[in-house]
C-alpha cells in the first residue's frame, strides 16, 4: 500500500527499507551501551567505557562522510561534486580530533559533527533531490538523534 501511495503521491517520503534500517538501529547499541556504562555498573571500566564511546563515535563520523565521497563518485551535474569530495574528509578529521582532546572537548566535537553532517546531507538534498532517496535522510535524523543524545548523555555525566 506505501508502494502504491508514494508512486501516485512521488512527494511522499518512501518508507526506510528494513535491510537498512535494522543494521542502523543496531548501530546506536554501543553509542547507547557504552554511553551507560560510564555511569552504570556494567563490569566496564567506565574510564574505558567514554573513550570507547568517542573512539565509536570517531568510526561513526568517519563512516558518515565517506557516503558522502561515494555519492560524489556517482553524482552528476548539477551536483557540486568538488565540495562534495571534499567535505567527505571533514568528518574523518574532526572524529580524529575528538580523540585526540579531553573527553568532554572530544564527546562535544562528535555532537557537532554528527549534528552539522546532518544539516549539510539535508542542504545536500534540497540542492540535488534526486541524489539522495528520501529514505536515507529520514534514517540519518533517526540515528543522528540516537547517537548525539547518547553522546550528551555521557558529556551531562562529566559537568
Amino acid at each position: 500500500m506505501s508502494d502504491l501511495l508514494n508512486a501516485t503521491h512521488p512527494a511522499l517520503p518512501a518508507s526506510i527499507p528494513a535491510a537498512a534500517l535494522i543494521p542502523g538501529l543496531l548501530g546506536l547499541l554501543p553509542f547507547w551501551g557504552l554511553a551507560l556504562s560510564t555511569q552504570l555498573s556494567s563490569g566496564l571500566d567506565p574510564l574505558l567505557a567514554l573513550m570507547a564511546l568517542i573512539m565509536y563515535g570517531a568510526i561513526i563520523l568517519s563512516f558518515i562522510g565517506a557516503l558522502w565521497w561515494g555519492l560524489a563518485v556517482h553524482a552528476k551535474a548539477p551536483a557540486p561534486r568538488v565540495a562534495m569530495f571534499l567535505w567527505s574528509v571533514v568528518p574523518a578529521l574532526i572524529g580524529w580530533a575528538s580523540i585526540m582532546t579531553e573527553p568532554a572537548i572530544g564527546l562535544r566535537m562528535l555532537i557537532a559533527g554528527l549534528a552539522l553532517q546532518w544539516v549539510f546531507d539535508g542542504l545536500l538534498m534540497r540542492r540535488v533531490p534526486d541524489l539522495i532517496p528520501r529514505w536515507v535522510f529520514r534514517l540519518r535524523t533517526i540515528l543522528t538523534l540516537g547517537a548525539t543524545s547518547a553522546l550528551g548523555f555521557a558529556w551531562w555525566q562529566l559537568v
